[in-house]
């Protein structure tokens, strides 16, 4: 994968699969989110199983995604690496989140327990 999206992706894979606190925080969820560049279309997939991020690849899943994530590549990518607040990002509407409720809550505690 290549370009500035991708790079933040695989940036946002390494910490979340290296921090100690993410085994017990993902425990049991295992989700497919697909991220999607509005502006550029660049689309990848998220597989969030077994405790950790198993992959990350270019393009949209097969099957259907329980999370979607729509954004300008700018924003997505800097999203993914704590240089902007997601929920920040949402609020504002810059980021469009498509996904369960309880699911938004386990990516903000992602994202807290990764840059807060």
């Amino acid at each position: 994968m290549s370009g500035l999206l991708a790079e933040a992706l695989d940036k946002f894979r390494e910490l979340v699969n290296g921090h100690p606190r993410m085994t017990t925080l993902l425990r049991g969820w295992d989700r497919v989110t697909v991220v999607e560049a509005e502006d550029t279309g660049a689309q990848f997939t998220i597989d969030f199983r077994d405790c950790q991020i198993v992959s990350v690849t270019a393009g949209k899943y097969q099957e259907k995604a329980s999370i979607y994530l729509k954004a300008s590549e700018r924003i997505l990518a800097d999203v993914f690496v704590g240089a902007l607040n997601p929920a920040s990002e949402f609020l504002d509407g810059r980021l469009r989140v498509d996904a369960s409720s309880k699911d938004q809550v386990k990516l903000d505690a992602i994202t807290l327990v990764l840059w807060d």
